[in-house]
């Protein structure tokens, strides 16, 4: 059974004296979870590189579904261009409801962008290097993979650098 008598805990953050509860660490010894952002992206910046990104994703799907491609491309445009969609979803959520995006999530689509240039070269089929059966297959994917780098690696500084500069306010403690 608790010693508890309902009386006021001078321990609680909501005491009636006015005075505040801390670690006496000072400004310098804050943590992250000691800070939360408030208000970080009240433009909703970046909401057009998201929704960039998914586009990226339905053009590599409806490529896939539209040209003649080999087994190995389709698949792996199916897979690439419907986690493009996902990732450009999410980000452009977070983004719109006035939050940052995820770098996580930028550094996918950036990794995914350099494996989209390297992927026709890795996965041809037939006696070539990178034999398929649509050459605008190979240049679709190697020019999405470019803008897919490009974006998510911008989108993933850009967040970063944000981040470090938000307007900061102490959680209650």
């Amino acid at each position: 059974m608790s010693d508890y008598d309902g009386t006021e805990n001078p321990e609680t953050p909501w005491r009636d004296d006015g005075e505040t509860e801390d670690d006496n660490r000072g400004d310098d010894g804050l943590t992250g979870g000691d800070r939360t952002p408030y208000g970080p992206n009240p433009d909703e910046r970046g909401t057009e590189l998201s929704a960039i990104v998914g586009l990226l994703g339905l053009a590599l799907i409806a490529q896939a579904l539209v040209l003649e491609l080999v087994a190995t491309q389709f698949w792996n445009d199916i897979f690439v261009g419907a986690t493009l969609l996902v990732a450009g979803g999410y980000n452009y959520y977070r983004r719109s409801n006035e939050e940052f995006g995820s770098i996580g999530v930028a550094s996918l689509v950036a990794l995914l962008g350099l494996w989209l240039v390297a992927s026709p070269f890795l996965l041809g089929s037939g006696s070539g290097i990178a034999e398929t059966a649509s050459d605008l297959g190979i240049w679709t994917d190697i020019i999405v993979g470019l803008l897919a780098f490009g974006i998510g690696s911008y989108s993933a500084y850009v967040i970063r650098d944000r981040r470090r500069h938000v307007d900061v306010r102490r959680t209650a403690t």
